[in-house]
């Protein structure tokens, strides 16, 4: 559990580290036909996409870690129900009451 805890306060700590520079880049004044601003996005580009891989393969290896398999019974039909009832009826019917 507490390993649990920790991943999801690293995962808060990296959505809260990602805003920050977003919001940065947006506050720098844009200037048409700057080479300084494209140099720059581009560099911002290729770290976003860096960001994104190392990501996807966390994410990968966090799958591998703990897979979670949910089966659904059944629906019982109206003939299990029946069945059931009997069953429970024979069983407790000759039970000795003191």
């Amino acid at each position: 559990m507490k390993n649990l805890e920790a991943r999801q306060r690293e995962m808060l700590e990296r959505k809260a580290a990602t805003k920050a520079p977003q919001s940065a880049l947006a506050s720098v004044p844009v200037a048409p036909g700057g080479d300084d601003e494209v140099r720059r996005l581009r560099q911002r580009v290729t770290e976003l996409e860096d960001r994104v891989l190392s990501l996807e393969e966390e994410n990968k290896r966090l799958r591998k870690q703990k897979t979670v398999v949910v089966e659904r019974r059944p629906e019982k039909t109206y003939q299990d129900t029946v069945q059931e009832q009997r069953h429970n009826f024979f069983k407790y019917s000759n039970v000795r009451r003191y």
